[in-house]
């Protein structure tokens, strides 16, 4: 299938334009491609009228989001607009609204992966040479008449038939090329630079919001977007508050996310927030209250709408340790429970020792296994923190910790004799990972809660 002719076949029964949407595609690939610049220099024109943003949204994306038509004629200028009207016998509000939907996912098609290309697509120059050849063969088809004179009773000289041919071949040419206002068929061969491959992987971004510190790491597609995220952070949250950057890999796909990324970024000002930012998903997460994050997933809707998909950030070590303890063959004992139990991760909130409520669904599974066991079993609860804050103060709160994973076992009905707490405070790690993803691992291990079974 070529390139447009699922998008073309869209416009003709979406407008009502039938064969007319192959023409209108036509118009617009001229004058993409004979622009200054290129489709580098047209995409630049809708940035130079405030449509940044959106243009940014556009590269990669063939199912790219329509603008007003108010919008396509703006950009373009009315005389343009009516141009086309003209040469397709239709409405300049029909062409604008059309132009306004198949604009963005042309400038989709021709930017794989994001990358705008530097030259004409070969699959352009093929699209455009094609039409023309088309549109000749059907003039070369109408055959000669026999012209006669009125009153006459000879025939005109044989060969005026094939000179009046030709000449009436001639003005049609004449009449198709006059209307393209300087828009010849590019002469430039197919062209042979690297055609930058499908996207093979999304475009990634994560962040946490270390005490007030924002870490981030990521891929996308080109260096504009790379440019443009980096920028976002250090405006919304400044310079020195941010730690990270963004690598370019010409197999990511486009960031959808992009085009509002700088209000979003308003929503992590909170210390122990993070979120995942890949392809057209937005997942939330961190050491943050369940209310917090609930309110951050309402923000981005309203931001984002149906164009992003939102979800909380999975606790992936505590999914796995659910599926441990349901795989325990009966008869086991305590080490094999508490070895179990040592994968888990408890996400406390910064300062706090309210377990968070994806973790009480597997401390539950925990207690049904606990109670399992023989009743003289002793398991030692452990609790640690990381080491920022007071150590004295991280003594406390990794006893406060410990206890509030035995009260949540015992209210599910372990026996409190089976049980203990005890905190040890801070347990700084050597570690020091580049990544975002990394550092959040690191401090979880850090933050952990340990099991141990205790000899009587």
């Amino acid at each position: 299938m070529a390139l447009f002719d699922e998008l073309i076949r869209d416009i003709g029964s979406r407008f009502n334009l039938g064969g007319k949407a192959g023409q209108l595609i036509e118009e617009m690939l001229r004058l993409m491609t004979t622009q200054p610049g290129g489709i580098g220099g047209f995409i630049d024109r809708f940035k130079s009228m405030g449509l940044a943003p959106e243009a940014l949204s556009w590269l990669g994306n063939p199912q790219a989001p329509a603008m007003a038509g108010q919008q396509a004629e703006r950009v373009l200028g009315s005389t343009t607009i009516g141009t086309i009207a003209n040469r397709l016998g239709l409405g300049s509000n029909v062409i604008s609204v059309a132009l306004g939907y198949a604009l963005p996912k042309v400038i989709g098609l021709l930017t794989p992966g994001g990358v705008i290309p530097t030259g004409i697509p070969a699959a352009v120059t093929s699209f455009l040479g094609t039409r023309a050849a088309s549109y000749q063969e059907r003039v070369e088809a109408v055959p000669p008449r026999r012209v006669e004179i009125r009153g006459a009773q000879r025939e005109l000289p044989r060969w005026l038939i094939p000179a009046a041919a030709a000449l009436a071949i001639l003005g049609f040419l004449g009449y198709f090329l006059s209307g393209r206002e300087h828009q010849a068929t590019p002469t430039t061969p197919a062209v042979t630079q690297n055609v930058p491959p499908a996207p093979t992987i999304p475009a990634r971004l994560a962040l946490e919001n270390d005490n007030g510190t924002i870490n981030y790491s990521g891929t996308v597609g080109n260096e504009t977007a790379r440019s443009s995220t980096n920028d976002a952070f250090r405006a919304v949250f400044g310079a020195n508050n941010v730690k990270g950057d963004m690598k370019v890999d010409a197999n990511a796909g486009p960031a959808l996310w992009l085009p509002n990324l700088k209000q979003a970024l308003e929503n992590f000002k909170t210390s122990g927030a993070q979120a995942m930012f890949e392809g057209s998903a937005v997942k939330i997460g961190g050491l943050i209250p369940e209310g917090e994050r609930s309110k951050i997933m309402a923000s981005l809707q309203s931001l984002f709408g149906s164009g992003i998909a939102l979800g909380t950030l999975a606790n992936t070590a505590t999914s796995q340790v659910a599926a441990a303890l349901s795989g325990l063959k009966p008869g086991f004992n305590a080490r094999d429970l508490v070895a179990v139990l040592n994968q888990s991760t408890i996400n406390f909130a910064t300062g706090s020792a309210e377990i968070p409520a994806e973790s009480k669904q597997m401390l539950q599974q925990a207690a049904a296994s606990i109670k399992q066991l023989p009743a003289n079993t002793l398991v030692q609860i452990s609790g640690f923190t990381d080491p920022s804050g007071d150590p004295a103060a991280n003594l406390t709160l990794s006893q406060q910790r410990a206890e509030s994973v035995r009260q949540a076992l015992i209210d599910s009905g372990v026996a409190p004799a089976m049980l203990t707490a005890k905190g040890f405070g801070a347990m700084a790690s050597a570690e020091h990972p580049s990544t975002v993803e990394g550092r959040s691992e690191v401090s979880a291990h850090e933050r952990r809660i340990e099991f141990t079974v205790i000899e009587k």
